[in-house]
C-alpha cells in the first residue's frame, strides 16, 4: 500500500517504509528537538565560550524541574566542542569539564568529583593533598573554559556550615581557574544561591519552566512528528491534541518525549499508524501495550535495511526553524 508521507521530513520517508520491527528500533532512538528556548541556551553557552579570560569570569545558574532536559541540553553543548589533541599533540585539550556535585556535599567531595571528572590519579585522593592546587593545575593543563556542576541542588543536603563553604568552593573554581562555572538543578538550590551575596552577583539564573499550550510546544510536537516513522499523520499539533498530551505529561519535557514515543511504538506495533490521544495514555493506563511493542525488538528477526539503523538521521532537529 502506497501512503502519502508528506506529513514527515524527507530524510524520514526511506525510514517509514521499513518494516515495524525495525521502525520501532528507529523510535526507540534518542531524539533531540531544537525549540527557541534550547537555541537561545545554547547561544549564550556559546557566548560565555567566546569570553576572554579575567579576573569575575561570569558564572551561569541554570534550574528547572527534573525532567526539563538541563543535562541533555549541556552534555550535547559538551560534544560540539569535543576534547581533541592540541596541534602539536602534546596536550589534551578539554574545554568543557562535567562533573556530578555529589549528595550531601563537602568541600572534599566536590573536589573529588571534579578530580575524576578530570581523570586525575586516585593516589590524589589523599587526605595531605592539595585538591584545589590539582584541580586549577588541570584546568590549566587542558585549556578548560567551562566547567559544568549538574545536579547542585545537592547543595540543599548539606547542612548549614557545609553549604557556604560549598558554594564558596564552586565560586573559587571560577576565580583561581579564570574560567566559566555553570550549574544546573532544581529550583530548591536558586534560594541557596541568593541566599550569598557575592555568589548571587556571580551567577546568572534561567528557569527551565514547564510546557504550556501555546506555538512553541505546536511547534515542538510538530517537529516530533515529522521526525518519527509513521506512515499516517497524527496531527500532533493541533489544540485538543496537544491539551491531551500536557494532561498526560504535565507539560515536563522527558515525559512528553517518554508519552509520544511509547504512543509511536504502540501505533506501528498494532498497525494504527499515527498517534491518537488513546495512545497518549497507554504507557500509564495500559503499560502491556508498550510492553508488546518493545519486546518485538528484541523477540522478532532484525534484519538489516537500506538505511544502517546506526545512522538514522534527523535525531537533532530544529523546531525553531519550522
Amino acid at each position: 500500500m502506497n501512503f502519502d508521507l508528506s506529513h514527515l521530513d524527507s530524510a524520514v520517508h526511506q525510514l517509514a517504509s521499513l518494516d515495524a520491527c525495525d521502525r520501532i528500533q528507529v523510535i526507540s532512538k534518542d531524539l533531540f528537538i531544537e525549540h527557541e528556548y534550547s537555541q537561545h541556551l545554547n547561544d549564550t553557552l556559546d557566548a560565555l565560550l567566546c569570553e576572554p579570560r579575567h579576573g569575575r569570569m561570569p558564572c551561569w545558574l541554570i534550574t528547572g524541574d527534573a525532567g526539563m532536559g538541563k543535562t541533555a541540553q549541556l552534555n550535547r553543548f559538551a560534544r560540539r566542542y569535543a576534547d581533541h589533541r592540541s596541534d602539536d599533540k602534546a596536550t589534551l585539550v578539554r574545554p568543557i569539564v562535567i562533573a556530578n556535585v555529589p549528595p550531601e556535599p563537602t568541600r572534599q567531595t566536590l573536589e573529588w568529583s571534579v578530580l575524576e571528572s578530570l581523570n586525575a590519579p586516585t593516589i590524589l585522593n589523599g587526605r595531605g593533598i592539595d585538591r584545589a592546587g590539582v584541580i586549577r593545575r588541570l584546568l590549566a593543563a587542558h585549556e578548560t573554559r567551562i566547567l559544568i556542576l549538574d545536579e547542585v541542588q545537592h547543595v540543599c543536603h548539606s547542612r548549614s556550615r557545609e553549604r557556604a563553604v560549598v558554594l564558596d568552593t564552586i565560586k573559587a573554581f571560577s576565580t583561581t581557574s579564570q574560567i566559566n562555572v555553570i550549574c544546573a538543578g532544581t529550583p530548591a538550590v536558586e534560594r541557596e544561591f541568593r541566599s550569598d551575596p557575592q555568589i548571587e552577583r556571580r551567577f546568572s539564573v534561567t528557569r527551565f519552566t514547564a510546557w504550556t499550550a501555546g506555538p512553541a510546544l505546536q511547534r515542538f510536537v510538530a517537529t516530533f512528528e515529522r521526525a518519527r516513522p509513521l506512515r499516517l499523520p497524527s496531527g500532533l499539533s493541533q489544540p485538543e491534541m496537544v491539551r491531551a498530551l500536557l494532561s498526560e505529561t504535565g507539560g515536563i519535557t522527558h515525559r512528553i518525549m517518554q508519552c509520544l514515543n511509547s504512543a509511536a511504538m504502540v501505533a506501528v506495533h498494532e498497525g494504527i499508524e499515527r498517534i491518537t490521544p488513546d495512545l497518549m495514555r497507554a504507557e500509564r493506563s495500559e503499560p502491556g501495550r508498550v510492553l508488546a511493542a518493545r519486546r518485538q525488538l528484541s523477540d522478532g528477526p532484525m534484519r538489516r535495511s537500506a538505511t544502517p539503523l546506526g545512522k538514522v538521521p534527523a535525531h537533532s532537529i530544529n523546531a525553531a526553524r519550522m
